[in-house]
């Protein structure tokens, strides 16, 4: 979901200024995805070269994932256009909305062990008025605060965070928040209705909240190259943005992890998370239990095209083939994400550049198939 680019600018000021025994075998399985990567999809190679050719796009990474496997990486084109640096597989890209799965899972999993639960008002682990740092991404005493005594904020669960029913705008930034309508009425976008849940796991378990992800997500699924925070090596490897005419968009450091919005990563990493969101066993009933809130539809987004929310994923179920997809589309960038637990397929895009719209139709149609009413919606479209 995009942001305004004067949030972004007070995004850059500030950044160049679940818990539990990891699932091994979900780890296991994402590094050996990797290692059996030996087939490479013609028809991926073909798509990819043709939408950077097509739609102006610098630099693209692609990773097709089939039967809850990496079947094939594709890349094209470059991170960079002054050094003229090729993407790789192990190119990092800011992932910007497609953090909120990764943010989901470790708060969904805290619920599975009985220290959150999802159905009762967020006021109760911590009662208003609710002292907030009104942005996020700033660091230490250099934040602007701010209080929220509405007692609506009582009808704020967990779910509603979740499943943006909160009431709550996208962002705040530098502002006094405000709820836009009482929680639970509609569905509508919001990183603020994160942010505060965020606040909530910080208060319950006591640990840094990079910590909580790294142990509940980022370690388990094996994604070794991606961080909530900004790491230095990241200097060799890091993608630029480019703008819809083609010039560069200022990239970020983020010092502080917001689980809506600051994930480092690679399409090699981002399709071991996904594969590990397709991966199905009686045996790890807690990671059953996560998965199946994710993809339980929660709440309408737009019944004409059969699109819903479940928690931190949309969901899309043409012709009753459940397909659960994400996206960003941040300056500079545009990201997609679309698979389908049902037949373990699924597309993994990443893009440094604000053409990407286009490019994710089209690699979903030649490569996923099928007619995906998603793409028909004015969600995926920037604001």
């Amino acid at each position: 979901m995009r942001m305004p680019r004067n949030t972004f600018r007070s995004i850059q000021q500030a950044t160049v200024c679940v818990l539990g025994v990891p699932f091994l075998a979900i780890s296991l399985h994402a590094q050996r995805n990797s290692q059996e990567r030996q087939q490479f999809s013609p028809a991926l190679r073909r798509a990819v070269q043709d939408v950077a050719a097509k739609y102006k796009i610098p630099g693209i990474a692609v990773a097709l994932i089939e039967q809850g496997r990496l079947r094939d990486i594709e890349v094209f084109g470059v991170r960079d256009k002054k050094s003229n640096a090729p993407v790789t597989e192990n190119t990092v890209f800011e992932a910007g909305s497609l953090s909120e799965p990764v943010f989901t899972y470790a708060v969904l999993e805290l619920a599975a062990e009985g220290r959150l639960d999802l159905g009762v008002p967020l006021t109760q682990y911590l009662p208003l008025p609710y002292r907030r740092n009104s942005n996020p991404f700033l660091v230490g005493s250099i934040a602007p605060t701010d209080q929220v005594t509405d007692v609506r904020f009582q009808q704020i669960t967990a779910i509603r965070a979740l499943n943006h029913t909160s009431g709550l705008p996208n962002w705040a930034l530098d502002d006094h928040l405000r709820l836009l309508f009482t929680p639970g009425e509609r569905w509508s976008y919001s990183a603020e209705g994160e942010v505060y849940l965020q606040r909530i796991v910080e208060q319950i378990t006591g640990q840094p909240f990079e910590s909580l992800l790294n142990r509940a997500v980022l370690g388990p699924f094996g994604m070794g190259q991606s961080s909530f925070v900004w790491r230095p090596q990241y200097e060799a490897s890091i993608a630029t943005g480019y703008d819809l005419a083609g010039n560069p968009v200022a990239s970020h450091r983020y010092l502080q992890p917001v689980g809506a919005e600051t994930l480092y990563t690679t399409v090699a990493d981002y399709a071991r998370f996904v594969s590990g969101v397709l991966a199905s066993s009686i045996r790890q009933r807690q990671h059953e239990s996560v998965v199946s809130l994710m993809l339980n539809p929660t709440v309408s987004v737009d019944e004409s095209l059969s699109l819903s929310w479940g928690l931190g994923w949309g969901l899309e179920n043409p012709n009753k083939d459940l397909y659960f997809f994400h996206w960003d589309a941040s300056p500079g960038f545009y990201s997609f994400v679309m698979a389908s637990r049902k037949t373990g397929s699924g597309i993994v895009i990443f893009t440094n550049s604000e053409n990407g719209l286009d490019a994710a139709r089209d690699i979903v149609k030649s490569v996923l198939g099928g007619d995906h009413p998603v793409f028909k919606s004015t969600l995926l479209h920037p604001h």
